[in-house]
């Protein structure tokens, strides 16, 4: 089952006010979708999408009052691709927030934003519907903790079941904001990824924390109920938690009287059944002294988190990685009869625990980039992983639904120009290449090393130069179609006498 989640954001975002030059800008891509010139909001400096991606169309929203990041967009209208992607330069093995940012409004003259999906490294990451967001002037963020797997990290859209045939994905704004090693490290990365559901300080009741509160440019959203607030009175050093929080995220905290249980029904929504990632923070919020500490237990749905916890003026913060949540959550904070105070906590995390679909296959990840670039106008889906989600592969790209291996071309009359380059030889799971009725030209590889072809079709093309003698050292291969090029010299003897082979070279200039 898949699915989606949407945090509102008021139309601005975690720029942040002009800052003091000492102050660390955070580390990253800030991307405004559709803009045609980069800016600098507060002290971060947000670029162009030109040379992120390299399809749809950049437009205006007609809202005079909506801040500047989310008065242009990038939509893409083509149906016949099957995503859309960015591609942002990365440091393989590192860790990411990526999020992205959405505001409608009504580029298209619609009345409703259209429905799509958002995939992140060859991952469905989550269902884009801002419906709810736009209806209230809102604009929608959506966030994710994820590794990179190669040196680029591709964000994708894609259009689903729920895309209006009118309708075109689109994107207001995409960052992505590189994380200390020590952050959320309890996760593997090499198999999971996190999705933001939810991130707040408790009792907090200002406007949303970031940048440059928060270095990571994480959203902190406000958090009260009917619970007493209580004020810190010491600092939290964020250097002491492994997840870096902003001190201003923890200097306020919810509480109750010595002796009662603190009762804290949060997120306020209702959760599908999943395997999530909690992160709690709490901190004793008097004056520090000996006595600045309070000791109770935390369970979770009624279901032990944390026994025994012991809270000082320096903070503490546990986690869970593989929570099992579903509907209402429930946080309760029962004390233990030795504490002078009552429980406390200061803020959350939650996210949804995303297993990873797999990657492409290295080798064939480069070869097919090779094959990209050696064409003169490739599909315009060629961008992100080749192979995955499996119903968001590449055009004319077939793949191996267990090992993620390329097996297939299939382009016949795709209008293609441009050259086959040597690199296709690592893709040594390929059993079909059909690319006839094309302008393809150049020598053809000598395909002996792609033990596994079965067809290969290069007619009705323009390649020049001798037929590979390799070719008919390949026992699986049983047509070979090469009619209508120009190519030139002696049909080999391993081709003419190989028995059952299917081989059309007529149209050609051989002997």
């Amino acid at each position: 089952m898949r699915f989606s989640f949407c945090s509102l954001l008021l139309l601005l975002v975690a720029t942040g006010p002009s800052q003091n030059d000492a102050l660390p800008l955070p580390r990253g891509y800030y991307i405004n979708c559709g803009a045609a010139e980069e800016e600098t909001i507060g002290s971060i400096r947000w670029l162009k999408d030109e040379g992120f991606t390299s399809s749809g169309n950049a437009t205006k929203i007609a809202a005079p009052t909506v801040v500047p990041v989310l008065s242009t967009l990038r939509f893409f209208p083509d149906a016949s691709a099957r995503k859309h992607c960015y591609e942002i330069p990365v440091i393989k093995g590192a860790k990411y927030l990526v999020r992205t940012t959405y505001f409608y409004g009504a580029f298209d003259g619609g009345d409703a934003p259209p429905v799509f999906d958002q995939i992140v490294e060859g991952t469905w990451w989550s269902t884009v519907d801002t419906a709810d967001a736009y209806a209230q002037g809102l604009a929608a963020y959506y966030e994710i903790v994820v590794a990179a797997q190669g040196r680029m990290i591709s964000v994708c859209l894609a259009r689903n079941n729920a895309t209006a045939s009118s309708g075109s994905p689109f994107i207001s704004a995409l960052e992505l904001v590189s994380l200390e090693d020590s952050m959320y490290n309890s996760t593997d990365f090499e198999s999971f990824a996190l999705n933001t559901i939810a991130r707040h300080g408790f009792g907090y009741n200002g406007p949303i924390i970031s940048y440059p509160d928060d270095q990571f440019s994480r959203y902190w959203a406000p958090f009260k109920d009917a619970n007493p607030v209580v004020q810190s009175h010491s600092n939290i050093s964020s250097a002491d938690f492994w997840n870096l929080p902003p001190e201003k995220a923890l200097q306020t905290a919810l509480t109750t009287s010595r002796g009662k249980q603190l009762v804290v029904h949060w997120p306020d929504l209702e959760l599908p059944n999943a395997s999530y990632h909690l992160v709690l923070y709490f901190q004793d919020n008097r004056t520090p002294s000996p006595f600045s500490w309070r000791v109770f237990d935390v369970t979770v749905n009624g279901e032990d988190f944390y026994r025994g916890l012991n809270v000082s003026t320096a903070g503490v913060v546990v986690y869970g990685t593989q929570v099992q949540l579903g509907g209402k959550t429930q946080i309760t904070l029962t004390p233990d009869e030795s504490s002078p105070v009552g429980p406390v906590i200061n803020a959350g995390e939650i996210f949804l625990v995303v297993p990873l679909g797999g990657r492409t296959v290295t080798r064939d990840v480069i070869a097919m980039e090779e094959l990209k670039r050696s064409l003169k106008n490739p599909p315009p889906d060629w961008s992100g992983d080749p192979c995955l989600p499996p119903e968001h592969s590449w055009t004319g790209v077939v793949c191996s639904p267990k090992d993620f291996r390329v097996e297939a071309l299939n382009l016949t009359n795709y209008g293609l120009s441009g050259s086959l380059p040597d690199g296709i030889l690592n893709m040594t799971a390929l059993t079909h290449i059909y690319l006839g009725g094309n302008k393809l030209s150049g020598p053809i590889p000598d395909l002996g090393e792609l033990r596994n072809l079965v067809n290969v079709h290069l007619n009705d093309n323009q390649f020049s130069g001798p037929i590979p003698s390799a070719l008919g050292t390949l026992e699986s291969l049983t047509q070979l179609y090469l009619q209508n090029n120009k190519l030139t010299g002696k049909i080999p003897d391993t081709l003419r006498k190989k028995p059952g082979l299917d081989m059309q070279t007529h149209g050609n200039q051989l002997s």
